[in-house]
């Protein structure tokens, strides 16, 4: 009797336990997957579950901008390297059917594609249809730094950012604008303080760590893993200009500052200079991106670019810098068959080479080589009419980089000194530590908050007396150092090549500028 009792009650609990399993997979079935995307197919080919949702997000993704003809390309630099490696089996193909999903299956948290902005004029109708077919979607915007003039800084805000997600899998949609000098342009991805910042591990995109620009790309569709999309045509070059890609915003409010101190040459001649100046600078640059050769702004013209977000009216020449490991034999015939004949060369291609040529409109242009060491970087010059050499010794990278950080340091420890006199603490002369001094300094903000919240005075008074030894435990709304991070500007500049850059606390999950 005892061991018939003994089989009922473990009958009866596996047929509740069944139940139950039975109960929970309708649940998840019928009411969560509906909430978080559906649950899809195994795609034919892919590996996994995972890699199933991933090519149907983005199908879904391709169906709402279809619909809503919006024109998008894929610019996810790790799809693209894929479709680079198969590029002319992928265009020669008719109808781009595959045997396996190769592509959009490979495991990744995103996929990002671009967006021109002014192909895109029904944001609202979009958004709406995404959220009926199960997206949840986020929008990042900031200030357009297109500005007309010196005196307008205020900026609308724009936007340049666009989140979908479904499921396990989010599209990134950066918006491009065209700005002028025929290029296309993105801002950066800064999260403000409303925005949930464990939507999407907002770290790990490609694009938003800074701003970035690019050459206007031409775009050609092709079918990949069974789905229509459009891509960049030139692969090769939009993927080389992603490591050089960031941005660097002219400085418009300290030019502002320049012109208010030493007033701006209006003058015919000046206006006519710089137009003649611009005009050459656009003819260097296509030039030497068609010879695929890296340059800069050097000299005055960088200067003018910096001081004064103009080129300096008084300077008669353009100014370029280019490695020497740069050089080609054939950049000389290249400048002339564009209309610039060669004025001058001096030095060598492994000694202090520098070009200059004549442009048609009476504007110099002069490319100086620069030379790496161990230790520095150099370029040579030569005086036309004397023939006196001369060597620019750029600052040594050890020296750069320990000037910089003695000057990062000295203002970090003097902040802590100050920041340390402002706490009290028990011993008075008690030393602490840079992360204790961060902790007691926010326990002692939540401290002094909770006195401001007191409805009396009085009552504050006998609340800060008697919680003041429990001022040292830990706040418990309060964030952990761990959850701080530094990320972008906010103070002094320091000195180098970002001195434009300072420093300020905020939380984690927003992207810090570029890929670059």
């Amino acid at each position: 009797m005892q061991r018939i009792n003994k089989n009922v009650v473990l009958a009866l609990l596996t047929l509740t336990s069944s139940v139950f399993l039975l109960f929970q997979l309708y649940y998840y079935k019928y009411y969560l997957s509906p909430k978080n995307g559906a649950v899809f197919s195994k795609v034919k080919g892919s590996q996994s579950g995972q890699d199933s949702i991933q090519w149907h997000v983005i199908k879904k993704f391709l169906g709402l901008v279809s619909s809503h003809n919006v024109p998008v390309y894929l610019i996810d630099p790790l799809v693209l390297g894929l479709i680079h490696k198969d590029f002319e089996q992928l265009s020669s193909s008719s109808d781009g059917m595959s045997p396996e999903c190769k592509y959009f299956c490979v495991p990744r948290d995103f996929t990002t594609f671009a967006l021109l902005d002014k192909t895109w004029k029904h944001e609202v109708s979009l958004l709406r249809a995404a959220e009926k077919m199960g997206f949840q979607w986020l929008k990042i915007q900031n200030k357009d730094p297109r500005l007309e003039g010196m005196d307008d800084l205020s900026g609308i805000e724009i936007p340049f950012h666009y989140i979908f997600k479904l499921a396990a899998h989010a599209i990134h949609l950066v918006v491009f604008y065209e700005r002028s000098g025929n290029y296309v342009w993105h801002g950066p991805l800064r999260l403000k303080q409303n925005i949930d910042r464990k939507f999407v591990p907002f770290r790990k995109l490609h694009f938003g760590h800074y701003p970035g620009a690019y050459n206007k790309p031409e775009v050609l569709q092709l079918s990949i893993d069974d789905l229509k999309v459009q891509i960049p045509k030139n692969l090769s070059q939009f993927l080389e200009e992603m490591s050089h890609s960031r941005f660097l915003e002219c400085r418009y409010r300290e030019a502002r500052a320049f012109f208010q101190l030493y007033p701006d040459d209006a003058s015919l001649d000046a206006v006519e200079f710089r137009r003649k100046a611009k005009a050459l600078l656009h003819l260097a640059a296509l030039t030497l991106n068609n010879l695929g050769v890296r340059f800069w702004l050097s000299s005055g013209t960088c200067l003018g670019w910096y001081r004064q977000c103009n080129i300096i009216p008084y300077s008669k020449d353009v100014d370029l810098g280019v490695f020497i490991q740069d050089y080609r034999s054939d950049i000389i015939p290249a400048f002339q068959k564009a209309g610039l004949s060669l004025k001058h060369k001096f030095g060598k291609v492994e000694d202090s080479l520098e070009l200059s040529f004549q442009g048609e409109d009476g504007v110099k242009l002069d490319i100086f080589f620069f030379y790496e060491d161990d230790n520095h970087i150099w370029n040579g010059g030569t005086q036309a009419k004397s023939g006196k050499k001369f060597k620019a010794l750029s600052m040594t990278r050890k020296i750069f980089t320990n000037t910089r950080e003695r000057w990062r340091q000295q203002n970090v420890n003097s902040a802590f000194a100050k920041l340390r006199k402002l706490i009290p603490t028990h011993p008075p002369d008690k030393k602490l530590s840079k992360n204790e001094t961060l902790r007691l300094a926010m326990r002692y903000i939540n401290f002094l908050v909770k006195i401001l919240g007191e409805q009396g005075l009085p009552q504050a008074g006998v609340t800060a007396r008697g919680s003041i030894l429990g001022l040292f435990q830990q706040a418990p709304h309060l964030q952990s150092m761990e959850e701080l991070t530094l990320i972008e500007d906010c103070g002094v500049p320091s000195p180098g090549t970002s001195s434009n850059i300072a420093e300020c606390w905020s939380e984690s999950s927003s992207p810090s500028q570029g890929s670059e």
